[in-house]
């Protein structure tokens, strides 16, 4: 279901982003990050058009669930086994959200390793920005609750019950 929510969004976003600027979508050129997702030339300014692309080669999860002693929800494993992106932007209930691209020169797991965290006893899944105030977008592994945290005061506040809530009601930037 959620890869099914994910192609939905980002087929929208791709044809939002088109009307609007008439490409696809950009990001910065790095040299030293070659990627498949790049479409076109780089331009004057240093950016490049990207495609989004199905993964072909499933990432197993076991391995980096028995090391951290947890079991991801569903829905993170198949977000992460549905597509490769350089970026994933839109609105929330009126909040901007920035999901970490998922690009196609990244260990995922070693990725992921970075973005496992807790607070009181929970653990969360970084994956993202959300909101003008630059707050965390994450995931709570237990329950599957997408979140915002602030590091700052170790406030979490539930912005959608689920992965596919967030993605069936994520509208694009225009």
């Amino acid at each position: 279901m959620i890869k099914e929510c994910l192609k939905n969004y980002l087929d929208n976003y791709f044809e939002c982003y088109k009307n609007y600027m008439g490409t696809y979508p950009v990001v910065p050129y790095d040299e030293y990050e070659k990627s498949s997702l790049w479409y076109g030339e780089v331009d004057d300014e240093d950016y490049i058009q990207w495609m989004f692309k199905e993964k072909s080669i499933e990432t197993k999860f076991s391995e980096l669930e028995n090391e951290l002693e947890l079991i991801l929800p569903d829905s993170v494993k198949e977000f992460y086994n549905s597509y490769y992106f350089l970026q994933l932007q839109g609105f929330y209930n009126g909040e901007s959200v920035h999901f970490n691209a998922i690009s196609d020169n990244i260990d995922i797991l070693q990725e992921l390793r970075k973005c496992l965290f807790e607070i009181n006893a929970k653990k969360y899944l970084d994956m993202g920005v959300y909101s003008s105030m630059d707050l965390a977008l994450c995931m709570e592994v237990d329950t599957g609750a997408v979140v915002c945290v602030d590091y700052d005061c170790d406030n979490v506040e539930v912005v959608a019950d689920s992965l596919e809530q967030l993605l069936n009601e994520l509208t694009p930037m225009r």
